[in-house]
């Protein structure tokens, strides 16, 4: 087998491969990598071992029996679970070892959780994370999650035992997949048949019939990047990049649309925007400006309505966790709003407004004779107004889903801050699917006490840092102050699923993710200074992501670990700011 073309890590997989099967001649059909490319080394024994104990010709037919089908991952991953099980009681009572390794790797399933792995994340399937918890929680000992009927049926099904030969195992798995996915052979490259229900009869029917949320590039709302990330890839896929097609606008639109709400714009005003800022390395992208109002005439699907109970959720999780330790909070509130209005004291001019005695304003003199008017007096505002808006950008994207009671905290606890001192202030939170960047506005300006709102915050996606900074500018357009400061709570890991398209300088495609993400976020932090915006950061990430922090943003970054130092350090970057717009 020629392995030459293989990554080192993908060579050393093989390895296990061919170690765990005992020969070292076969081109294994599948490779087990964790989310960061790593070997995963249990899986990649189980891969050995089933060749070990049933040969090559069995799961070849396997995995052609459900080829091209539009569910052919997710068969490819309920299938390994069968297999695993059948290799694993086989193989037991020659090396006991295997008990340990395979706790280990239920343990490091559940470990994942908090993990960054966006990609994987995307990739993963509901309903295969439901049977492969069950799976793992079993090994451990640990009480099951609770499934529905037919999935509890299908784990069963799965949990085929080492007696079986080759022959009863394809039976055994073709049947589960017949019985419980009603997939009998015939291979559907389109999406299945749908029924659009209403709000009343889309919860019932999702518990009590086979429903699954394909986590592609579509929008789940969860508790982290997805519990044990450790994907079977096909080898013959292992190195073929993967670019989006954009033959799916329309439908790409009206999904963005169902699930994150109608635009503030029309579409006429929409595509001049796009027209203007989605260029250079963010050509044939798209952007998404919405409120989070839900448009009248879009049918709500069953995965759409569960996709609104998850946010609620996620809302109620936010507000909870703030009541939680609701002292340090308010705390920290309270710190927050004494620094910031302290400094207005100091920095900001009292206002001259037209009165009726005070100092005489010589170019108002007229107006008493002409227009009666006798406020041709100047006297000082005693409630100095700052002359200055803000806006709160919360990164939105997959990369937060282990924290977003954090962000959620950060961003009511800034908002308020900055609301009680009498600064405009407006709060939006930024993501990417399908090539679309979306700026969802949690609090507007003029929301009177809208900092509730913030708490309706959830991640999912990516997080194409640049376009969304654009977004930004056209929406500061509409600030209510000629000054303007924006604050970005950010890990500074921009990245997203659509590539930068060939230019004439670059004539390939390119991910936007590492150094070249950075670049292009840092370059869009200059443009939006050159304009006279005041741009800053409140950094909540990696130590490896320092240094991109520090690129993008330079000395207006203030880094936090923990919510008890927001008010301190967010203190100093807003005071440094108000000197600035004051000056």
């Amino acid at each position: 087998m020629e392995t030459s073309s293989y990554s080192a890590q993908q060579r050393r997989a093989i390895n296990l491969v061919w170690t765990s099967s005992g020969d070292y001649q076969f081109e294994p059909q599948f490779l087990a990598l964790k989310s960061n490319g790593e070997p995963d080394f249990y899986m990649n024994c189980v891969i050995g071992l089933v060749h070990k104990w049933f040969g090559d010709k069995m799961p070849k037919r396997l995995f052609a029996y459900w080829a091209g089908d539009a569910r052919q991952n997710v068969f490819d991953e309920l299938c390994w679970l069968a297999l695993e099980n059948a290799a694993y009681e086989k193989e037991l009572p020659e090396r006991p070892v295997l008990a340990d390794l395979r706790r280990t790797h239920a343990e490091e399933f559940f470990a994942s959780e908090y993990q960054l792995s966006r990609q994987e994340w995307m990739e993963k399937n509901q309903l295969v994370y439901a049977v492969q918890s069950d799976r793992w929680k079993t090994i451990l000992g640990q009480k099951p999650p609770i499934l529905a009927p037919w999935e509890k049926g299908l784990a069963q099904a799965l949990a085929c035992p080492g007696t079986m030969n080759a022959a009863e195992l394809e039976i055994a798995v073709r049947a589960a997949f017949e019985k419980y996915l009603q997939f009998d052979g015939t291979v559907h490259k389109k999406g299945g048949f749908q029924l659009h229900f209403d709000d009343k009869w889309a919860p019932l029917l999702t518990k009590l019939l086979p429903t699954e949320i394909v986590r592609t590039d579509d929008l789940t709302i969860g508790r982290s990047a997805m519990p044990g990330e450790n994907g079977m890839v096909k080898v013959s896929n292992a190195l073929r990049a993967r670019l989006r097609s954009n033959e799916h606008e329309t439908e790409d639109r009206g999904y963005i649309e169902r699930c994150f709400g109608r635009s503030i714009y029309s579409p006429d005003k929409l595509t001049r925007i796009e027209q203007q800022l989605c260029t250079g390395n963010h050509l044939g992208c798209h952007l998404w400006f919405t409120r989070g109002a839900s448009a009248s005439n879009q049918l709500i699907s069953a995965d759409t309505q569960r996709l609104y109970e998850q946010a609620e959720e996620q809302a109620r999780l936010n507000r909870a966790a703030f009541a939680h330790d609701l002292d340090l909070h308010q705390s920290a509130l309270a710190r927050l709003s004494e620094q910031i209005r302290n400094c207005l004291l100091v920095h900001q001019q009292p206002e001259r407004i037209p009165a009726r005695q005070g100092w005489l304003d010589g170019t108002k003199v007229w107006r008493e004779p002409v227009l009666h008017d006798d406020r041709v007096f100047l006297r000082s505002d005693e409630e100095s107004r700052p002359g200055f808006a803000v806006d709160l950008m919360l990164d939105a994207s997959a990369s937060r889903l282990h924290c977003q009671e954090a962000i959620a905290i950060q961003g009511y606890i800034l908002a308020k801050s900055l609301a009680s001192c009498g600064i405009p202030v407006r709060v939006t939170s930024f993501c990417s699917l399908r090539g679309y960047t979306v700026l969802r506005i949690l609090k507007d300006f003029s929301d009177k006490n809208g900092e509730r709102n913030v708490f309706n915050y959830f991640a999912a996606g990516w997080n194409r840092d640049g376009l969304a900074l654009r977004g930004a500018g056209e929406l500061i357009k509409s600030a209510p102050a000629e000054k303007h400061l924006l604050i970005l709570l950010t890990d500074a890991s921009p990245d997203d699923s659509h590539k930068i398209l060939p230019s004439g300088k670059v004539p390939l495609s390119r991910d936007y993710d590492g150094q070249i993400g950075v670049d292009d976020t840092a370059e869009e932090v200059r443009a939006l200074r050159a304009q006279g915006i005041r741009v800053a950061a409140v950094f909540m990430g990696e130590n490896a992501s320092v240094p991109a922090a520090n690129a993008i943003y330079g000395r207006d970054l203030a880094r936090i670990r923990r919510i008890d130092q927001l008010a301190a350090a967010a203190g100093r970057l807003i005071q440094d700011e108000i000197r600035e717009l004051s000056s």
